[in-house]
């Protein structure tokens, strides 16, 4: 497996403290034994990493989740501010759980609104909205009107028992054929992936996921 490419979509994680979590970014530079990433961001901050800390960097290859750790070396302020990691060796850069992929169709409650709009704004209070279906990397959802591919809305996520607030961005539009003549009116659907999630708040999507298809099994419902 090789290193991402420049310019390339990655995902910073931060595996414990205050600011656990996943955050986007993206490839600036290879080196020798360093990497280049653009500084990760949370709405308008940076993300508070520091010289010393580890993290891990996931990124798509072939179609598969793979990453690798890496320490911060340090950080980079300039216009774009940017991270030095280290760099890894080649069998560092492993595949990454696939707990995050497992699916379930089911409705949910949504509320969103594009990302980054302050209490007060125009369009920023929340719209409601549903999932088509679910799982700890993402969602397909339904809005009352389309967002582009790139786009980053804030969501709100009701499961039964709890609210999970998360940052998604727009993966891909799914089209949903309407029969000509029948009165029914097209949905946008959204391919969402979580950007900015707690991990805590990830675990939970997954474990209610695995919950929700034990029972359907035992009631032979799958």
């Amino acid at each position: 497996m090789r290193l991402p490419t420049i310019n390339q979509q990655v995902t910073i994680y931060i595996p414990a403290g205050w600011w656990k979590g996943r955050y986007s970014t993206y490839l600036e530079a290879l080196e020798d034994s360093t990497i280049r990433v653009a500084h990760p961001m949370f709405g308008s901050g940076l993300i508070p990493l520091m010289p010393g800390d580890e993290v891990m960097v996931e990124y798509i290859y072939n179609g598969e989740r793979v990453g690798f750790p890496a320490q911060v070396l340090q950080r980079v302020t300039e216009e774009i501010p940017a991270l030095i990691l280290t760099r890894p060796a080649p069998g560092d850069i492993r595949r990454q759980q696939l707990r995050n992929f497992v699916r379930l169709d089911i409705s949910l409650p949504i509320e969103y609104a594009p990302s980054g709009l302050k209490v007060g704004e125009e369009g920023a209070e929340l719209l409601p909205g549903r999932t088509v279906n679910i799982s700890g990397g993402g969602a397909l959802i339904v809005t009352g009107e389309p967002h582009p591919v790139g786009a980053r809305l804030d969501l709100v996520l009701h499961l039964p028992d709890r609210l999970i607030p998360a940052e998604v961005e727009v993966v891909r539009h799914e089209p949903v054929p309407v029969v000509p003549g029948s009165g029914d009116v097209q949905e946008p659907r959204l391919g969402v992936r979580f950007t900015q999630i707690d991990e805590r708040d990830r675990d939970q999507i997954v474990k209610f996921i695995f919950a929700e298809h034990r029972r359907r099994r035992r009631k032979g419902l799958e």
